[in-house]
């Protein structure tokens, strides 16, 4: 006799309002396989799985573990039942340690640590990221150091069921290839393991199958043998999405926005960087988190005053006068984690469109000019009264870029713009930027992805341990050469 799949989902429907997030699922998960939940932003892929991680309750339909229906109603049911989550909003306390933050979530501590279970509680992490120190303050990680944590807590509930939220979004190409051997190493133990997902490459480097979902709905599910990448796509978005490239008639005009040894404090420090973008040019900024990128966009965007050093745009000062002088700063900004830095989630979507007419004269929109505008960007649901919490984190990306690039800014500082996002929301937003730079604005575009700067910016510069180590042009580099130095190798100039 068959055994059964270790969960399986029947006619799972949940709703929030009128909005039906999931529609009559049935998705089945066999022991030690890998399924890959590919979808857009929005589709309800991460609604799907906090279903079955007992995060949210279903409105219809039945969740059976081992064969035997199963009513969970809270993250603690599932992890009883061996299911365990990695979310893409971290829940770790920046003030606590690494290995203060693993005992919290470690079954077995008790009242008196020993150096044993320190051991033990460290062990998972070891595995995923060796150099990360147990002392470590986790304020003090870069953002994809703090997603192997994260994955670290739930391998050490020793969960048969393991899903994780956009795993790879904020990992660097090395992360990313040593999490598709964890994930399937954690197959051969026996261990599932659901990747919700919109890149392709996690889909082909570790699932066994793929389940696909559109607007709410499994339109798609088969052995990713049986499945091309076009064919994934289009089951994705409806259509085939076509690739955005770097336009070949763009004039690039003179230095627009310059860096003049420019030094920027903080706990992840840039120093003495030189670089100018000129008029109508993306210049991308490519490195491992941690290496300055947050404290040189800060200061570039006019939030933070540099250490010494100077950022002009067409001439004048952006150096931070006011909090209300940033919000009306010509240079739009994208920041990491905009959840975070760049969202208000109890006000309603037109309120954070109008986040920066609130320092500046300038008339809020009405409700059907945000509308207009959230629809245009395709955040979903497109419901200007809508509280900012509601929203799933890609629709959130979504929103700050609605804000941000829905104007005409004279530069443009772009921190991971397209992080999380499915393919159809990056080339959409990879062509906002293309645009805005057709339109004469200078672009700084801090990015994760290596093959969409060489495939859009118009220089790309390497950025290690704070420092511009670098300038290269698309045409006479590769991935591999940018790698290298991102990994610290020798400095060349374009």
């Amino acid at each position: 006799m068959t055994a059964p799949p270790l969960i399986r989902l029947k006619g799972v429907t949940k709703r929030f309002r009128d909005l039906v997030a999931n529609d009559a699922i049935d998705l089945d998960i066999a022991a030690g396989e890998v399924v890959a939940l590919l979808g857009e932003n929005g589709a309800g892929k991460s609604t799907l799985m906090k279903l079955a991680y007992g995060y949210l309750l279903p409105d219809a339909g039945s969740i059976e573990v081992d064969g035997r229906p199963q009513t969970i109603h809270s993250p603690r049911d599932a992890m009883a039942l061996g299911i365990g989550m990695v979310f893409q909003q971290f829940s770790l306390l920046p003030a606590l340690s690494v290995l203060e933050n693993l005992l919290l979530a470690w079954p077995r501590a008790g009242r008196w640590r020993s150096g044993a279970e320190d051991e033990a509680a460290m062990e998972g992490l070891r595995d995923l990221a060796p150099e990360i120190a147990p002392g470590t303050r986790v304020r003090n990680l870069a953002v994809g150091e703090r997603q192997l944590v994260e994955l670290a807590k739930v391998l050490n509930l020793d969960a048969r069921l393991v899903i994780l939220d956009e795993p790879t979004s904020v990992l660097t190409p090395q992360e990313a290839a040593r999490l598709h051997r964890l994930v399937r190493g954690l197959a051969d133990q026996g261990r599932s393991v659901v990747i919700i997902t919109h890149k392709l490459a996690d889909v082909r480097a570790c699932a066994d199958r793929v389940a696909v979902m559109r607007r709410g709905k499994l339109v798609d599910a088969a052995a990713i043998g049986d499945r091309t990448n076009d064919q994934l796509v289009e089951a994705m978005v409806g259509k085939s999405v076509a690739r955005r490239g770097r336009p070949a008639h763009r004039r690039l005009g003179p230095p627009r926005l310059m860096l003049r040894d420019l030094c920027c404090g903080g706990i992840q420090p840039a120093r003495n960087v030189d670089l100018e973008v000129r008029r109508g040019e993306i210049l991308g900024i490519a490195g491992v988190a941690g290496n300055g990128q947050w404290a040189l966009a800060e200061t570039v965007a006019g939030l933070v005053p540099p250490e010494s050093g100077e950022v002009l745009l067409d001439g004048e000062s952006v150096a931070r006068r006011s909090e209300r002088k940033a919000f009306s700063s010509p240079v739009a900004y994208i920041p990491e984690e905009p959840i975070r830095n760049a969202v208000v989630g109890s006000l309603d979507l037109a309120g954070n469109l109008a986040l920066r007419s609130l320092a500046t004269s300038a008339p809020l929109p009405d409700p059907a000019a945000a509308a207009a505008r959230l629809e245009a960007f395709d955040v979903r649901p497109p419901e200007p009264g809508r509280r900012a919490a509601t929203l799933s984190g890609g629709n959130l990306q979504k929103l700050v870029a609605a804000r941000e690039l829905g104007e005409h800014p004279a530069a443009i500082v772009a921190c991971y713009p397209t992080m999380g996002l499915d393919v159809h929301a990056t080339e959409a937003i990879l062509g906002r930027l293309v645009d805005h730079a057709s339109a004469g604005a200078a672009v700084l575009w801090i990015g994760e992805e290596i093959d969409d700067l060489l495939a859009i910016a118009d220089r790309i510069a390497v950025i290690h341990d704070g420092r511009i180590v670098a300038d290269l042009l698309p045409g006479a580099t590769n991935a591999a050469e940018i790698g290298r130095y991102m990994a610290g190798g020798q400095s060349r100039a374009a």
